[in-house]
């Protein structure tokens, strides 16, 4: 009962903190205005690898920027996101049938039974689940996604840092996965030197076996 209480607390914080944000108007990351994020979001879809896939799932979709590169190269998308603003702004946006919205906290969310997927994209997502105080529901992520992936299927994670410090914490992420069988395709970082500040994004790249 605790667990749940404390879980409860905490997706209720992240997401009037997302909807503060969101609520400052369209673009609050500044995905089509900045060349941090512009080059990121290239980086991202180079890292599909030019395939077509079947199902993908994006968590952290905000206002559908990648979500609309997502659909070039899916038959299907589901889309999620914590903050109902955002996910309103994408329906709006792109509004295409092939597209599945949910406004939910991928802590307790789960897609409808059965259903896997062929590409998984986190994108600027796992660290804001990542607080001591909700550790217990953060690790349980890793072999829920891992779960979700088809065979052969692809996991794309991008995550920004600052520092060696922070480098080390998103590489984590890369570690959680692989301790769940999925294997590291390539890493790099990418969009180096294009921030306002010392922000660059860790982008890696992992599939499950066949």
């Amino acid at each position: 009962m605790f667990e749940s209480l404390k879980l409860w607390w905490h997706r209720r914080k992240t997401r009037s903190k997302m909807e503060r944000v969101f609520g400052r108007g369209q673009d609050p990351f500044g995905y089509r205005r900045s060349s941090y994020e512009t080059a990121r979001l290239a980086a991202m879809e180079a890292a599909l690898g030019g395939r077509r896939y079947e199902r993908a799932l994006e968590v952290g979709c905000a206002e559908g920027d990648f979500t609309e590169k997502l659909l070039a190269a899916s038959e299907r998308v589901t889309a999620v996101d914590i903050s109902p603003t955002a996910i309103g702004r994408l329906q709006k946006r792109l509004g295409d049938r092939r597209l599945e919205l949910f406004t939910a906290d991928l802590r307790d969310w789960s897609p409808p039974a059965g259903k896997n997927f062929d590409l998984i994209v986190l994108g600027d997502v796992l660290y804001y689940l990542d607080k001591p105080m909700v550790r217990e529901h953060f690790e349980a992520v890793f072999p829920k996604l891992a779960a979700w992936l088809a065979p052969g299927g692809r996991l794309v994670l991008a995550h920004g840092f600052a520092g060696d410090t922070e480098r080390a914490h998103r590489q984590g992420f890369r570690e959680r996965f692989e301790r769940q069988g999925l294997k590291l395709i390539s890493e790099a970082v990418v969009a180096e030197g294009l921030s306002a500040g010392p922000v660059s994004c860790l982008l890696g790249v992992l599939e499950r076996g066949k």
